[in-house]
């Protein structure tokens, strides 16, 4: 009984480890195309997955996280701070754009549910 305990929160702390390790590369490309508008260096993906490791250590603090994040752009890829708020919001603005485009692929019928309707109109003489 304790061994099968031990191997499903083994098999859920692998799992989790797993999903976290995945979005930093997700979101480590996305930073590197978001630091290509912003004409940023060192856009190779080692890079702004190290940037994006940080950033997500730095997430946990609420206020002083965003500075830290936008400094960590500001000083690992050579652009100014306008560029480095730029470049974070941009990457929020990519991923999100993927993650609706995902979700309408995977269940198509939702983009009806946000579709407006036309009202139809019937004339009578």
């Amino acid at each position: 009984m304790q061994l099968d305990f031990a191997l499903l929160l083994g098999s859920l702390g692998l799992l989790l480890v797993l999903i976290f390790v995945i979005a930093l590369v997700i979101n480590a490309i996305f930073l590197g195309i978001a630091l290509g508008f912003v004409n940023g260096q060192n856009r190779e993906l080692g890079t702004t997955f190290v940037t994006a490791l940080l950033m997500a250590i730095v997430s946990l603090i609420p206020i002083l996280g965003c500075i830290l994040a936008w400094y960590f752009i500001k000083t690992r890829h050579n652009v100014g701070w306008g560029g480095a708020i730029a470049a974070w919001l941009i990457t929020f603005i990519i991923e999100a754009i993927v993650i609706f485009a995902i979700i309408f692929l995977l269940f198509p019928g939702l983009l009806l549910a946000f579709m407006p309707t036309v009202p139809t109109f019937t004339f009578t003489t």
